[in-house]
């Protein structure tokens, strides 16, 4: 890791840490863990232009809707992130060059944890058939083990809801990073018709940061159009707070 890696990752784990902060704020009963950027997110290796990191298994804790009275939701996310060295020495600037992205939910029902959703999310420039930003359905059962090992649960009855889904559908997408799909999760679970005005603020402080991060979509030509010309990123898809 030279000094660009580090001021990377330095800027990565400061963009996780405040994205965290905003959300425990929005909802204080939400799990979030691991917390701190420097146990979130983790350098891997150089390669060419690119630093790259990967991000530990991020467990939440959330309610299924904003109004909610439990949190007995669980979400699972991990990924990787490709992130351009030459503009970040020239303008500071973090920009992805590729991601992948895991995520699984979890339902818990007494002492049964049901896998209720899985997906994974990638980026193809020129692949046959792919959409350049695409999401899989695709059983993540055995992310119930992160819960485990996080110590919720001495034991549990698994059931996989998802197991037998149709896993080659490629549903075009966002760009669904790690970061975007954190902002996703926030804004399923933790907003609602019923929100008020700080609950809005809050969320339109985090969608104004993570514009910040730029996503891969300026390496695509034909994806050069207004007002994301380089990004396509997620925080671009939500209407701002009025």
């Amino acid at each position: 890791m030279d000094r660009t890696d580090r001021r990377i990752h330095r800027a990565l784990n400061s963009h996780w840490e405040y994205l965290n902060t905003c959300a425990v704020r929005l909802n204080p009963s939400v799990l979030i863990e691991p917390s701190d950027g420097y146990s979130t997110i983790k350098y891997v290796r150089t390669e060419g232009n690119a630093s790259i990191f990967d991000t530990v298994p991020i467990l939440l804790r959330v309610p299924e809707r904003a109004d909610a009275p439990s949190i007995d939701l669980f979400v699972v996310i991990t990924g990787f992130l490709h992130i351009s060295r030459t503009l970040f020495e020239t303008d500071e600037q973090i920009r992805t060059l590729n991601f992948g992205t895991q995520a699984a939910y979890f339902r818990l029902k007494g002492k049964t944890l049901n896998h209720i959703y899985g997906a994974h999310f990638d980026f193809s420039q020129s692949e046959l058939g792919h959409p350049v930003f695409h999401g899989q359905m695709k059983s993540f059962s055995e992310f119930s083990g992160v819960i485990k090992d996080r110590g919720w649960f001495e034991d549990f009855v698994l059931e996989d809801a998802v197991d037998g889904v149709l896993r080659t559908v490629r549903l075009p997408s966002a760009q669904m990073d790690v970061f975007s799909y954190f902002l996703q999760v926030v804004a399923d679970h933790m907003l609602g018709a019923m929100s008020g005005e700080d609950e809005k603020l809050r969320f339109s402080e985090m969608l104004d940061r993570s514009k910040t991060i730029q996503g891969a979509g300026s390496q695509v030509a034909r994806l050069q159009v207004a007002p994301a010309i380089h990004c396509y990123r997620a925080a671009h898809w939500y209407p701002p707070n009025p």
